[in-house]
């Protein structure tokens, strides 16, 4: 095989982080030490009124879902005064709203087991869950909508023969809705407002209530049930293509133009269409899925950074995930560590990495990977340093409290005859041609 080679080293109670957690937080939206955030119980009628005033929920669209939710003592907030309704919800946390909305029981979680055991144990045991419905390696990994419609179909006794007839069914429904003109972004994370609004239409339905449907999100899921689709059983199509088709084996409809579009920082010698027609390795399924997990636990790891908790194990584990040729990068993640904790840093995102973008660089020998990515600087005391990567620099002062996403090629290595490719110590969310924007 051809050596990849290194070139240049170097619910709904807590933030959505892909840092594993095995402390069960309280049922709070809230983050900071315990005794700083406010929790509901059946006693603190008084704080659920004083905290049904959130600041930040007042004329948002799932203002009525949110509401019933603090009403019921469900969930609570920031003791800010704000909710944060459009931060990210893991799926634990969505799993453990859903259960604790529908009255399940729950065993008790033995000494040291993630605090999420028992919520799943639960949802397999009621039949809102089962293994095959979405990867179960990282329950602390923000949950896409096509995995919510899995759970919140099972929650009103509808069971899909596929991904898509699960998103069919609960646009059907009325579970879901699309998130503008009908679009069902079933690759986009779900949000507590919307996880807590999918709760409340699952409560609705098993009342015997019949809920409106958005009309054109069923359309479009009717016609995505049943489109063609790649290995992965992702909805392929056919129209509107971007002007660079013809590299690529197939266009997916999850992703827009732009992604495809964008130029890559590097020469690339082989396409991904060509590399689809004549590369074992690109078409071995098992193994680009491991490719395209190590990317994503890198980056997962990256994106989620808390001086409140991280330590060692977490720049360990970082490096595992990364090219083992270079020991003294691993130096440099637990230096950041300490930087972290100095610099009071907290920030949280998340990227997918697709593996029908992958193209090679004969030239550079190495393959890359293109990524879908998102994240927020929360908190820091100075501009310095803030992420883990050596051109964030040069992106200029991004804004505290706003959301950025963009795509970037990642470059994929090893320092060993083998298949297990790490990511590279040239990675950079910031190269020359990578997109990086604001999200408005």
């Amino acid at each position: 095989m051809k050596k990849k080679l290194i070139v240049v080293s170097t619910l709904i109670s807590m933030l959505a982080a892909s840092i594993p957690v095995y402390a069960e937080p309280s049922i709070t939206f809230g983050s900071g030490s315990e005794a700083n955030q406010k929790t509901l119980n059946s006693e603190g009628n008084t704080e659920r009124e004083s905290l049904l005033s959130f600041k930040d929920i007042q004329g948002h669209w799932a203002e009525s879902s949110i509401r019933s939710a603090i009403n019921k003592g469900v969930v609570s907030g920031y003791p800010n005064g704000m909710f944060y309704p459009e931060n990210k919800v893991t799926r634990a946390e969505f799993l453990k709203i859903v259960i604790g909305s529908l009255g399940y029981e729950t065993e008790s979680t033995a000494s040291g087991a993630p605090w999420y055991k028992a919520y799943v144990a639960a949802a397999k045991l009621n039949q809102l869950y089962v293994e095959s419905d979405f990867p179960s390696s990282d329950w602390s990994q923000p949950m896409t909508r096509m995995e919510m419609v899995h759970v919140a179909a099972r929650a009103i006794e509808q069971v899909g023969t596929d991904d898509y007839d699960f998103l069919y069914l609960a646009v059907k429904h009325g579970l879901i809705s699309g998130t503008g003109n009908g679009n069902l972004d079933p690759g986009g994370t779900t949000t507590r407002a919307q996880a807590l609004t999918v709760v409340d239409r699952i409560l609705k339905v098993r009342g015997g209530q019949t809920l409106q449907v958005d009309t054109v999100a069923l359309k479009n899921a009717e016609k995505a049930k049943n489109a063609e689709r790649d290995p992965w059983g992702r909805v392929i199509r056919t129209t509107n293509l971007p002007k660079n088709a013809k590299d690529f084996p197939y266009i997916l409809e999850e992703y827009p133009n732009e992604m495809y579009e964008m130029k890559p920082d590097i020469i690339v010698d082989t396409t991904s269409a060509q590399l689809a027609k004549k590369d074992s390795k690109f078409n071995n399924k098992a193994l680009m899925d491991q490719w395209k997990q190590t990317t994503e636990n890198y980056y997962n790891l990256l994106l989620n950074v808390d001086y409140r908790t991280i330590d060692e194990e977490w720049a360990n584990e970082l490096f595992s995930y990364h090219n083992q040729g270079f020991r003294v990068v691993l130096a440099d993640m637990r230096r950041y560590v300490k930087w972290v904790k100095e610099n009071k840093i907290i920030m949280t995102g998340s990227l997918i990495a697709e593996p029908s973008m992958l193209t090679d660089a004969d030239r550079l020998a190495g393959y890359y990977i293109r990524t879908k990515f998102s994240f927020e600087i929360k908190s820091y005391t100075k501009y310095k340093n803030i992420m883990f990567d050596e051109l964030f620099e040069n992106v200029g002062t991004l804004k505290k409290g706003k959301k950025y996403e963009g795509y970037a090629d990642i470059p994929l290595s090893t320092n060993s005859n083998t298949y297990d490719l790490k990511v590279s110590g040239t990675a950079t969310l910031f190269s020359r041609t990578s997109i990086l924007r604001e999200v408005k």
